[in-house]
């Protein structure tokens, strides 16, 4: 295994926009395990899961659920500064807390900070106080156990650090930074990527990846700086490559989809050689459902996904949920029906019988608020019907 970080639960509290102020979102496998190789184990009963998909309708609150996620991971994985992170900031308010329950070698900890918020033009956050607990993996008498911390005293506190300390860490770093530090990169993402589709990638596209998505390809490079490069397509039969700077050229020539999925199976590499996490905002985007089906099994494939890497995905079509063999990694989001809060909801909470298929349960509205409510689709059609002569 790989000496990796594992995440057991996320959680916000006193968080915008989501009901009553919270975010709860867990990666463990909560439902009994029949099957190991869907799960990653950890430590004896306890497994964590390797596929998690957010479904909802449009503006229910997906792509706000990943980038509260992204925003936790960035924390703890990259050891990023709260102020640097690219999305989920703009959630957090004066006395947001997050609490971060993971694995870590053979032990487990909680994380909880405060955050705070300055009122100066620019906004910046900070982490205004810290806890750290822990125990160890051995110390775990039932599943139960594992995030309960409320009889243990801290391992250390923000505002108990030496002066020294908080000399050399930033008001926005988070004081994990230096318990954990020196890992392989283990979160990617493609959060931005869902309508903006372009060649991400540098160098060849692997031949057994190109022609997945094409097989009419033979070559498809990027070679040069960020801000100077040139991309080279050569498709079978023609001897002829085409080159070009001009990235719509480029997108003209190759089909969207085909480049979506160079991007998607480069982070996919990387993500499975260090158990890592990969997050995709709206994964069926641009791919027929088979390719879709295709890189969800890698994932579920034991022989491939040896380390336990986990992607996690939202989408808007339910059929793609029918790929999932479990319940409990599955996460509904709707919008809340007095407030139009965001709620997030357990699939495996809502919905007990397994003789239903998913996409069925979801476009019933059988879970209401996941699917559009008669009465809005008669009022379209009546709407149209009026400006028709």
């Amino acid at each position: 295994m790989t000496d990796s970080i594992k995440i057991l639960r996320i959680r916000y509290e006193n968080i915008r926009l989501f009901h009553e102020g919270r975010f709860e979102f867990s990666f463990m496998a909560e439902d009994r395990v029949s099957n190991p190789t869907q799960v990653f184990q950890l430590h004896k009963n306890l497994y964590t899961q390797k596929l998690i998909a957010l479904a909802g309708i449009n503006a229910s609150g997906k792509t706000s659920a990943l980038k509260l996620i992204y925003l936790a991971l960035s924390i703890l994985l990259e050891r990023r500064s709260l102020n640097e992170i690219s999305y989920g900031k703009e959630f957090l308010q004066d006395g947001t807390r997050i609490i971060l329950h993971f694995c870590y070698r053979d032990m487990r900890y909680e994380l909880r900070s405060v955050i705070g918020k300055t009122k100066s033009s620019h906004m910046e956050l900070y982490f205004n106080e810290e806890f750290l607990f822990t125990k160890t993996l051995a110390s775990m008498k039932s599943k139960k156990d594992i995030l309960h911390f409320d009889d243990t005293q801290p391992m250390m506190r923000r505002s108990k650090l030496p002066s020294a300390t908080l000399d050399f860490l930033k008001n926005d770093d988070s004081m994990i930074t230096g318990i954990i530090h020196s890992l392989p990169p283990s979160l990617y993402s493609l959060i931005n990527a869902a309508s903006i589709n372009f060649l991400r990638q540098r160098g060849s596209s692997p031949t057994e990846i190109l022609n997945v998505f094409d097989p009419t390809l033979d070559e498809l490079t990027a070679s040069g700086s960020n801000d100077d490069v040139t991309y080279t397509v050569k498709f079978k039969n023609d001897p002829r490559p085409i080159s070009s700077t001009n990235v719509w050229r480029i997108n003209n020539l190759v089909s969207s989809g085909t480049i979506k999925g160079q991007n998607i199976m480069m982070l996919v590499e990387n993500v499975l050689q260090t158990g890592g996490y990969l997050i995709i905002d709206e994964l069926e985007n641009h791919m027929n459902k088979e390719l879709v089906r295709m890189i969800t099994d890698i994932f579920k494939n034991d022989r491939i996904n040896k380390y336990g890497a986990c992607l996690i995905f939202s989408t808007h079509y339910a059929e793609i949920l029918d790929f999932m063999d479990r319940k409990d990694n599955i996460y509904i989001t709707r919008r809340n029906q007095t407030d139009a809060s965001i709620e997030l909801l357990n699939y495996a909470s809502e919905v007990k019988r397994n003789d239903v298929k998913k996409s069925e349960v979801i476009l019933s509205n059988y879970i209401e608020g996941t699917a559009p409510s008669y009465e809005s689709i008669q009022a379209l059609e009546d709407y149209l019907c009026s400006r028709i002569d």
